[in-house]
């Protein structure tokens, strides 16, 4: 699909999705198609592209023509003018040099490298857009956590003022009532603000600007799908695209390395040309044709094409340390990321039990603190372990789902070009 086409498509897509509530699929597709890094990748691919055609069409033949009339003697000479003409053409075609044919992988391969750098890319705009995602869910489900216990404090407050001008309750139970729903009005505006600062990331990685309007589909993030662990492992040393880019490298540098080894070989070429010419006085018709085979070789260069060998082994060797550091690195990622997953499932449970302790214990206070039974400090504790409990768990659970993204990042298999 051309640049061009695939503009217009995004530029459709775009448009029809304004004032609507996106899914993370169309946050998806919105920052595939608009991102510029993203973009700029995939003119990479394409150059890379041109370059496979151009080392091809170094193969063809080189052909020519050529055409000329003339007259001699116009103004100066003893004779009478005459005219000619000439035409002819050639062929000319080059059977080796170095780098003729090996050129040739070589442009594929660097096409490889381009297109894992183009995926590596777009899997690290696909965690990043999940991650704005899921912090703009979470915000939404704290700020409503936030604004039911703001109603709820008030409510209190209400029942206590009331209460206290009854001489039922004391004034200071009414002011902790109120220090408390301050302290949930901070949590609402804190929560607020980092809902903006995540849909401006968001925005801004799908080409679109900071502050346009947002509004995000509900994702149910309670459960997550990913492979075992040795599976995992197998799958990305055969799917990462980062892994699989420095090994491309590793194929690059030993085809650089047979150029530069290569430059110790001659250089062939064949042509052939065919020429006819003429003069209009006598009719008389030339013809003549050549047939040749050049051999070439540079003696010495002042062992520049040595040093080239030299530098395009250390290249070699660097392109392999650089695989093995790479897959080193992407193990440890990956043994880090299910050993984060493994401890916010055990999170996850316990904060689970903390929850439903908490509202039970929350019911067991109210109706003791309605009863006399207990006081103002014991409520107030009480609503505030409901709601850590309820902001602990949502936290564990959408960054479990930020764990989930980043495993498949690590493997890689699902994004393709």
């Amino acid at each position: 699909m051309s640049m061009r086409k695939m503009g217009w498509i995004g530029l459709f897509f775009s448009v029809s999705l304004l004032g609507q509530t996106l899914s993370l699929q169309d946050c998806l597709e919105l920052a595939y198609r608009n991102n510029p890094d993203l973009v700029k990748s995939r003119y990479a691919v394409e150059t890379a592209k041109i370059g496979i055609r151009q080392a091809f069409s170094s193969l063809s033949p080189g052909v020519s023509a050529s055409a000329s009339s003339s007259t001699s003697g116009p103004w100066i000479s003893e004779y009478d003018p005459e005219w000619g003409w000439s035409m002819g053409g050639g062929i000319n075609y080059t059977l080796y040099r170095p780098g003729l044919y090996s050129s040739i992988p070589l442009s594929i391969n660097r096409k490889k490298l381009a297109e894992y750098a183009y995926l590596a890319l777009k899997d690290q705009i696909r965690v990043l857009v999940e991650k704005y995602y899921y912090q703009i869910l979470t915000s939404d489900t704290l700020i409503g956590v936030y604004k039911a216990n703001i109603r709820l404090a008030e409510e209190q407050i209400r029942k206590m003022r009331l209460m206290v001008n009854l001489g039922l309750k004391r004034e200071s139970d009414l002011l902790k009532s109120e220090v408390q729903r301050g302290s949930f009005e901070a949590q609402l505006v804190r929560e607020l603000e980092n809902r903006n600062s995540a849909v401006r990331g968001l925005n801004v990685l799908m080409g679109r600007d900071p502050e346009h309007p947002l509004e995000l589909a509900f994702m149910a993030v309670d459960t997550i799908s990913v492979p075992e662990w040795k599976d995992a492992l197998e799958l990305m040393r055969k799917h990462n695209p980062d892994l699989q880019r420095v090994r491309t490298q590793i194929e690059i540098q030993k085809f650089s390395l047979r150029i530069a080894q290569e430059a110790y070989l001659p250089s062939i070429s064949g042509n052939y040309s065919y020429n006819r010419s003429g003069r209009t006085y006598d009719g008389g018709i030339m013809e003549s044709d050549q047939i040749g085979i050049r051999v070439s070789l540079d003696i010495f260069d002042g062992f520049s094409r040595y040093l080239n060998v030299q530098r395009e082994k250390v290249g070699l060797r660097e392109a392999q340390l650089d695989y093995e550091s790479t897959l080193r690195e992407l193990e440890e990622a990956l043994a880090n990321q299910y050993n984060a997953l493994e401890t916010q499932n055990r999170l996850i449970q316990i904060h689970k039990t903390n929850l439903i302790s908490a509202q039970k214990d929350l019911e067991v206070v109210t109706r003791q603190y309605a009863e006399g039974f207990s006081t103002i400090l014991d409520l107030m504790d009480a609503q505030v372990s409901v709601l850590e409990s309820q902001t602990n768990l949502l936290k564990d659970l959408y960054t479990r789902k930020l764990i989930e993204s980043e495993i498949r990042r690590l493997i890689g298999k699902e994004e393709k070009l």
